[in-house]
């Protein structure tokens, strides 16, 4: 068996090397790859071994072709002082890897079936839920093409992620081990206009065992949403609606059954060659227990280029104003809920969620060279109620309100490097240094965390 592996492996890392070839990218989300060009092009397909294995044809005519891929990414992680501790426990270094393995099988126009096996491994002496998955079914869908007139629809059923807009409320966690996956059924509409999507499921929750993921009791989500591609016109616009409901979820006013409703808006684009902008404002309602929510977030994130100066400096702003909870005990709940956010929506720190809060978040991001970029960020943060507490990335109850008036959480440097080796290999560094402000000074231990996440990222 080894003079078969050893070969194959030698193949593989020498055509990670190969120069790409007019490819589509690499996507977050593998399962929306499409490599049909390779089907046309037998050069391009023949250019190296991992072009081949993206679109291996299984008939003559090339309707029935396999896509296979993967991903192997080592991370090594330092932290001093986590969440403000001065706890020995607090401290941290420890390796962790991510190994995913996936197979995109096209039956004709019409027909497909994605599956992903995911492994997820820490350094540490206990497991750490999503960061540890012996093995287990990450992605297993069939998806169904109809085909209109200038026009789309497809119906996929299974498991899944997914990701809504900037991934503020419905994201797929790449910043631990372990992503987020659904077991959901969708429909998705797609013109040259429009883009239109239905869907109801539940999130997979991820035991550390061997195919143990699984979506029981696990908290449900429904909605839908419109994007309109208006770029050039006026920029792109999306509005939507998702659903959430669980039978328990802590916050600083108590644990409760809640069921909640977001109306969301986003708007983003491009003005010119050297300005982006994008703005998102939700609106959230509903039950929790028998509290009635009224909640609300507003994000600005806007950055100018300077585009024929040296580094080609990117200068950036970001605002966010994310509603909490004024009152205690009464009938009224207004901490904002980020559904299935992503952890690291202030970086892999993981400090802090976006939940009773507002921050300025001012960066500049240089392009040192074709393949190494450097962001220099800070953040400031307060409370938006003082009678709501502070929670943390994974949106637990991080330090309760204790009837505490200060309302300056702190402040967050960072810096990252990412260095593109390849299509296929990255690099990236991210460092960052949290001090503590008077409300964490105020409700308990107040060490400033030092965190550094080097991480490689090797994927075909």
């Amino acid at each position: 068996m080894k003079k078969y592996i050893v070969p194959f492996f030698v193949i593989l890392v020498s055509s990670l090397f190969v120069k790409a070839q007019t490819l589509p990218p690499i996507k977050a989300l593998r399962a929306d790859e499409n490599y049909d060009i390779l089907l046309q092009n037998d050069s391009l397909r023949n250019a190296s071994f991992l072009n081949q294995l993206k679109a291996i044809p299984l008939n003559n005519s090339k309707s029935v072709y396999l896509n296979i891929g993967g991903e192997y990414r080592p991370r090594w992680e330092h932290t001093d002082n986590k969440n403000w501790s001065s706890k020995e426990t607090a401290d941290e270094d420890f390796y962790s890897q991510r190994l995913m393995f996936h197979t995109d099988l096209h039956l004709g126009k019409y027909v497909r079936v994605f599956g992903q096996l995911t492994h997820g491994l820490i350094s540490l002496e206990e497991p750490v839920y999503t960061q540890s998955d012996k093995l287990d079914l990450h992605q297993a869908f069939a998806e169904f093409t109809v085909p209109i007139k200038n026009s789309t629809l497809k119906l996929r059923a299974g498991r899944q992620e997914l990701l809504l807009g900037s991934g503020r409320l419905m994201a797929f966690r790449d910043g631990l081990n372990s992503r987020r996956s659904f077991d959901m059924a969708r429909f998705i509409f797609d013109n040259k206009m429009l883009n239109a999507n239905l869907f109801l499921g539940r999130e997979v929750k991820v035991p550390n065992g061997f195919f143990d993921n699984n979506s029981g009791n696990a908290p449900y989500t429904w909605g839908g949403g419109i994007n309109a591609k208006t770029e050039k016109i006026l920029g792109n616009s999306s509005l939507y609606y998702i659903g959430f409901d669980t039978k328990l979820i802590k916050y600083n006013d108590g644990a409760n059954p809640e069921t909640r409703h977001t109306i969301g808006l986003r708007r983003w684009g491009n003005v010119g060659k050297r300005f982006k902008y994008n703005t998102e404002i939700n609106y959230q309602f509903g039950k929790f227990g028998d509290k009635t929510i009224s909640a609300y977030s507003i994000e600005g994130d806007w950055h100018f280029t300077l585009i024929n100066t040296k580094f080609k400096p990117d200068f950036g702003i970001k605002l966010d104003y994310i509603s909490g909870d004024k009152n205690i005990g009464d009938n009224k709940m207004g901490t904002f809920n980020p559904y299935f956010n992503n952890p690291a929506y202030f970086g892999l720190i993981t400090q802090v969620a976006a939940m009773n809060m507002f921050d300025i978040h001012p960066s500049i991001k240089l392009q040192l060279n074709k393949k190494l970029t450097a962001t220099a960020e800070t953040n400031f943060y307060w409370r938006a109620q003082l009678n709501d507490g502070l929670y943390s990335g994974s949106k637990a109850l991080l330090r309760a309100s204790n009837n505490n008036k200060s309302r300056w959480i702190g402040w967050q440097g960072g810096l990252k490097f990412e260095y593109e080796i390849s299509r296929y290999i990255k690099l990236s560094n991210e460092t960052y240094y949290f001090a503590a402000g008077d409300f964490i000074k105020n409700t308990g231990e107040s060490k400033n965390t030092f965190y550094n996440g080097l991480t490689m990222w090797i994927g075909f």
